[in-house]
């Protein structure tokens, strides 16, 4: 049931928010992948990892933003650039995978 409320969450605040990047659409499947496969993890380990990933929702939304007004030479163009919510979505895989 938890996992259902994640999904249905992520899938609106995703289709609600402007996807003008869409830098964190990787990361976000890989923690949703870990999250519905996570069927050994510590019930903290499985509330952090939901609670970042709800938090990073609202991160990538506002990266988003800033990325459509990224100077062209800025380092948030930089391919290799990993952004706050691309590294709450990694630590969030992470916690996840560890179990």
């Amino acid at each position: 049931m938890r996992n259902t409320l994640v999904v249905c969450t992520t899938a609106a605040m995703l289709l609600a928010g402007p996807a003008l990047a869409g830098h964190c659409d990787a990361n976000i499947a890989d923690v949703e992948w870990a999250l519905d496969g996570a069927t050994t993890v510590e019930p903290n380990v499985l509330d952090a990892a939901e609670t970042l990933l709800a938090h990073s929702l609202v991160v990538c939304s506002f990266e988003e933003d800033q990325l459509a007004t990224a100077e062209v030479d800025s380092a948030e163009a930089d391919p290799d650039y990993v952004s706050l919510g691309q590294s709450m979505l990694i630590n969030a895989e992470e916690l996840l995978n560890a179990n």
